[in-house]
């Protein structure tokens, strides 16, 4: 069921966004760097978004502790690349991130990002001290705690890795601004906000706070099937993204797989809260064409087709799980680590000690931490009995 209606006038969306998209089809260090300037060139280069003497913090996409090649976290080449088009600008780099998992060191270690930074000497800034910031009129929440640190700086650069996701479909520069929420408190969000309309509807607000400079997404390899984790399968797309909207990005980048708003709540709430950068026509796209950086046969996530958004809330219980997706152990990878028992918001899933488990899903809330969690790409989605029977029958 759709939240609450907050529809900005139309006569105020008046403001057309870029989005440039460019071709980058390896990490080589000379590869990345041309590619990411070329990429600039149409927004009017780094120094359009930062100026000499600025304190710029980096937010990459720091999920777990996996290698580059994974396609898990942004590479470190971005990084690399981003921080030298700061440091050119006169600008001072900082990278900052809070996993919901896991030591920030260890990610950073396990990614390469820890070697790139030292290198290039940037400060590493852990997220770790939650604040209550006010919303501007027109969202959903009135108060948000996120990380002080984040926002003591003069400007932003959101440095997203191009992933599908379990609940959400997709995951891009949006999405990537839940790293704002510090720690496991990310993990009671999914319990709070409870669906993946919902959860669109905070992160959308979390966009109202935290608002980068610029969004460069990292799609030269992405991430499709069963992400945004280990269960996930890297892919070549040879792309690079930026925008000054997150937002708008997201949207384009989504078009580019073959994903409507119709497949992706977060793009269906920010449609029907009118918000700026999520209609086709609010977008100009720079570089590349759609066309050109269409990418054929992506594949999503397992079930992840919606054909419940209007469903209203006596809909019983039985229905709406037959029309939705829930995650499933596989016994034969799953090493009993007991991480995904850790992290489900619902205490949901009991463990057996020779391998595998089950997920109770009259408590699921199908929020998918537990397979974007797992160390092992153990967890995958299943839909339910009634969606699969519609996607066979081409419903959904």
């Amino acid at each position: 069921m759709s939240g609450p209606e907050f529809r900005v006038p139309s006569s105020e969306l008046q403001t057309i966004i870029p989005v440039s998209l460019g071709r980058c089809e390896s990490y080589k260090p000379e590869v990345v760097r041309e590619a990411l300037h070329r990429t600039l060139e149409p927004l009017g280069g780094m120094s359009a978004f930062v100026s000499q003497g600025q304190r710029v913090l980096l937010k990459p996409n720091l999920l777990s502790a996996k290698p580059p090649e994974a396609a898990v976290t942004t590479h470190p080449e971005i990084i690399r690349a981003i921080a030298m088009e700061v440091l050119d600008a006169g600008a001072r780099p900082y990278l900052g991130d809070s996993p919901a998992v896991g030591s920030l060191a260890s990610i950073l270690k396990k990614s390469g990002i820890g070697q790139v930074v030292d290198e290039l000497g940037i400060e590493v800034v852990p997220f770790k001290t939650p604040k209550p910031f006010s919303l501007p009129e027109g969202g959903v929440y009135r108060s948000l705690d996120l990380a002080a640190e984040a926002m003591e700086y003069d400007a932003i650069i959101n440095l997203p890795k191009f992933k599908t996701h379990g609940q959400l479909v997709l995951t891009l520069a949006v999405k990537n601004l839940f790293g704002t929420v510090v720690g496991a408190a990310k993990i009671s969000w999914h319990l709070k906000a409870g669906n993946d309309l919902r959860m669109a509807d905070l992160l959308l607000d979390i966009n109202r706070v935290v608002i980068p400079v610029l969004n460069v997404l990292d799609g030269v390899v992405a991430m499709e099937g069963n992400g945004p984790g280990g269960a996930g399968d890297p892919r070549q797309m040879g792309l690079l993204a930026a925008s000054p909207s997150a937002l708008a990005m997201d949207q384009v980048a989504a078009s580019l797989v073959g994903v409507d708003s119709d497949r992706y709540p977060l793009l269906h709430r920010a449609r029907e809260r009118g918000m700026e950068g999520s209609e086709t026509h609010q977008v100009s796209i720079l570089g590349l064409s759609r066309d050109e950086a269409a990418v054929k046969e992506f594949v999503l996530p397992a079930g992840t087709t919606r054909v419940d958004f209007a469903l209203p809330d006596f809909v019983s219980g039985p229905l709406k799980r037959s029309l939705t997706t829930y995650p499933v152990l596989d016994p034969e990878i799953c090493t009993t680590c007991e991480l995904c028992a850790r992290v489900c918001p619902v205490s949901a899933i009991r463990l057996y000690e020779n391998g595998g488990g089950d997920v109770d899903r009259d408590l699921c809330i199908s929020c998918f931490c537990c397979q974007e969690m797992c160390p092992d790409g153990a967890i995958r989605p299943v839909p339910g009995r009634l969606l699969r029977l519609f996607k066979k029958v081409g419903i959904a």
